[in-house]
């Protein structure tokens, strides 16, 4: 399976946009087909400093993540239809093992976005917090 993945995500083609949180403005990889949301940020060894990855997708829905294959640790924040966030976890660990745990999907959203663990502590993002996409 791990090589099924990596031979996916070595053949996709990622766009980027600008996105911005508050009066901060970052490099957004967006992740826009299922193969690409699967894959998320496995494989890759860091983000840039203003860089992260924004998952978009059709209709809202429960939207959880995990830590399969993941090289370092990630900030997540969850985004509601009207772009606003409506839940955050911080600081989500890789996952070494068989049974990687799963977060979020508490409720639906429209969007989230994975950043460098500490983004959301070191920039005061709060729930609540618009985020405007693609300026």
């Amino acid at each position: 399976m791990f090589s099924l993945l990596r031979f996916i995500y070595l053949r996709q083609k990622y766009d980027s946009i600008r996105i911005e949180i508050g009066h901060l403005r970052m490099n957004a990889i967006v992740a826009d087909t299922f193969a690409k949301s699967m894959i998320g940020l496995m494989f890759r060894k860091s983000l840039g400093q203003n860089e992260c990855m924004l998952f978009t997708f059709k209709k809202p829905g429960r939207r959880s993540i995990w830590m399969k294959n993941m090289r370092f640790a990630i900030d997540v924040m969850w985004l509601g239809e009207d772009r606003k966030i409506i839940e955050i976890i911080e600081n989500i660990l890789p996952c070494e093992g068989f049974r990687c745990e799963t977060y979020g999907k508490s409720r639906d959203s429209m969007y989230f976005i994975e950043a460098n663990s500490g983004f959301v502590k070191k920039n005061r993002i709060k729930k609540g917090m618009p985020v405007r996409i693609g300026m």
